[in-house]
């Protein structure tokens, strides 16, 4: 008779170790991050910029200028930068993330002085040749054309404008037509404007010596212009959002509907945040969720619904996403605020609170693990204004929460009657059935 082997049981929950952080202002006033990371030869960076008001507003220069910034320099043009960042072994981009500009790379790590260099090269000497400005902004646009006929990036862009109502942070995608009328001399004047040292977060993680890493960056600090415009008005506080009617966004002929509910969430630096994270876990925000159990599970409404919160500097967001087939639209919207509405009075049970437990400290644990996500994680930390003690404290608060506090987050920030929604969809076939909900207005696409 074979023996049967006894499963071990779990150990206790414990937070993951990070390496000590050498933190230090280059010249310039360029906020610096250094961690040593030794188990691959290889150096991860990033530099993070906020964005202005004014950049948010208008997006199209910036997206641009995302785009064009390594198009070539004083000294090398795009393909001889190309070359040279290549022949270090290494990679170097640059893209906008929300509500702020991310220059990301990666080297071996004994070029890492040569590397930062080149960095330095291009952000004190990008030039944005005309012809080239015109291919990456003719390129982007193209993008952005197809990214504006897909309904999940039109539910995203209707759902902002909900939540954010007139702040920045509800201005949609630049139009192909703002796009293409962006060129090279505005880009040289916003250059300057936004990629400002004194507004700047660098973290550098990997194997590298963090003093020595330091004086590398110092050195191309020096050589980075400071804006002479001084500090630019950042986005202001956001306000929580209004409760109002159903917005269906028509997409005629459409043979699925896209709803998407959004609220206010907790910052990073909340108390409320690990609480309120295991909260939106357990109610959509792993696969074992209560919403995946309804709208996947029992009614087959949608093959993959689920939500996230979003973190940006002057404020932070809750998402529900789920895409169902144009009959069931109705029904996922009332079986979606049900789940919400039984988060927020009956709160979670203690299984469900110990697997989203387990599941967020392993995420972040994991999350955390690569050089990679963990630069990342540092420079995204730094630029919202939170301190480096989040790499402590969030883990350790998720392990501390209580079901007490888990159930009054969730009655805080997952009650239906606190959530906006919108629904892109066939209007013909789908008005009705919402109208049986509350008020429904019908917008154009």
């Amino acid at each position: 008779m074979a023996a049967t082997l006894a499963i071990p049981s779990a150990g206790p929950l414990r937070a993951p170790r990070f390496p000590k952080i050498l933190e230090a202002e280059l010249p310039g006033g360029v906020h610096g991050l250094f961690a040593r990371r030794p188990a691959l030869p290889i150096v991860e960076l990033r530099l993070v910029v906020p964005l202005a008001s004014v950049d948010i507003v208008r997006p199209a220069p910036v997206s641009v200028l995302s785009r064009a910034l390594l198009a070539g320099t004083d000294r090398h043009d795009r393909i001889s930068l190309a070359e040279e960042i290549e022949g270090l072994g290494a990679s170097l981009g640059a893209d906008l993330h929300d509500d702020r500009l991310v220059i990301s790379g990666a080297v071996l790590a004994g070029k890492l002085g040569a590397f930062v260099g080149l960095l330095g090269e291009v952000l004190s000497g990008a030039t944005y040749e005309e012809h080239e400005v015109k291919a990456d902004r003719d390129r982007l646009a193209d993008e952005t054309v197809i990214a504006l006929s897909q309904p999940g990036i039109i539910a995203g862009q209707a759902l902002r404008r909900r939540l954010f109502g007139s702040h920045p942070y509800a201005t949609p995608l630049p139009s192909p037509a703002t796009l293409r009328r962006v060129h090279g001399d505005a880009l040289r004047s916003l250059h300057r404007a936004v990629l400002d040292p004194a507004q700047a977060h660098l973290a550098i993680a990997g194997d590298l010596q963090p003093a020595r890493a330091l004086a590398l960056c110092e050195e191309m600090a020096a050589s980075w212009a400071a804006s002479t415009e001084g500090a630019r008005p950042q986005p202001p506080p956001v306000s929580p959002p209004v409760a109002g009617p159903i917005e269906l966004v028509a997409r005629p002929g459409g043979v699925q509907s896209n709803l998407r509910l959004g609220g206010a969430a907790p910052s990073l630096s909340d108390a409320a945040w690990p609480a309120a994270d295991l909260a939106e876990s357990i109610f959509a925000g792993m696969f074992s969720s209560r919403l995946t159990a309804n709208l996947r599970e029992r009614n087959g409404y949608s093959y993959s619904p689920g939500s996230y919160v979003r973190h940006r500097r002057a404020g932070s967001y809750l998402v529900v996403a789920a895409d169902v087939a144009t009959e069931a639209t109705g029904a996922a919207l009332v079986e979606t605020n049900y789940e919400l509405g039984r988060m927020a009075v009956t709160g979670v049970s203690d299984n469900e609170l110990e697997q989203a437990r387990s599941y967020l400290v392993g995420r972040f644990g994991y999350e955390t693990s690569s050089l990679a996500s963990y630069t990342s994680t540092l420079a995204g930390l730094a630029v919202s204004g939170v301190g480096l003690g989040y790499l402590e404290s969030y883990p350790k608060g998720l392990i501390a929460a209580t079901k007490a506090q888990v159930d009054d987050a969730a009655r805080r920030f997952l009650a239906p009657s606190q959530m906006v929604s919108v629904v892109v969809g066939d209007p013909d076939r789908v008005a009705g059935p919402l109208s049986t909900l509350g008020e429904v207005v019908t917008r154009s696409s």
